[in-house]
């Protein structure tokens, strides 16, 4: 992921920012859509303006990451797709544990989202998961972050489309 960020780290030398009016793919434009509404004039929503089941067909391809202090990052939700995707569960790990199954990669996405919750606003991304040796798996994400009522970003909500190199 490069760009304003620069480099992540090796594991996602492959993957990209993308600005979020290059998204093409219409659900990741209708969560962003839905993300602006329920900001209603505020920098962002809260965790609790969200009601991810409001979108029964992208649940398998949803994400929530709780930021807890320090920051540490902690997925407490990750659909079927996701999980499809990674060949793992990661459902209830701090994401820097995702580096005792591919080496660098909870951390570079560790300081990715430690960036998501410094600039307060939404972002997007795209690439590849070759890394995970499942298949080559192309990506576009969205990450979309919530405050606590105080204002705090809470939680960082995504929603991945993914295709496979031969799609």
């Amino acid at each position: 992921m490069s760009a304003a960020l620069g480099k992540i780290g090796p594991v996602e030398e492959s993957a990209h920012l993308l600005a979020l009016d290059d998204l093409r793919d219409p659900s990741l434009q209708e969560i962003l859509a839905y993300w602006e509404t329920k900001r209603a004039g505020r920098e962002m929503p809260s965790r609790e303006d969200i009601v991810p089941t409001a979108f029964p067909r992208l649940m398998p391809r949803m994400f929530m990451i709780r930021v807890e202090e320090g920051p540490s990052f902690v997925y407490s939700l990750a659909g079927s797709a996701n999980i499809d995707a990674h060949g793992w569960n990661f459902t209830g790990m701090d994401v820097r544990a995702l580096d005792r199954k591919w080496p660098g990669y909870g951390t570079s996405m560790h300081r990715f989202y430690a960036s998501i919750v410094r600039r307060r606003r939404p972002c997007a991304a795209a690439g590849s998961l070759e890394f995970v040796n499942r298949g080559f798996c192309h990506f576009t994400s969205v990450y979309l972050p919530l405050a606590t009522a105080d204002g705090a970003v809470s939680h960082i909500m995504g929603v991945a489309a993914y295709r496979m190199a031969s799609e």
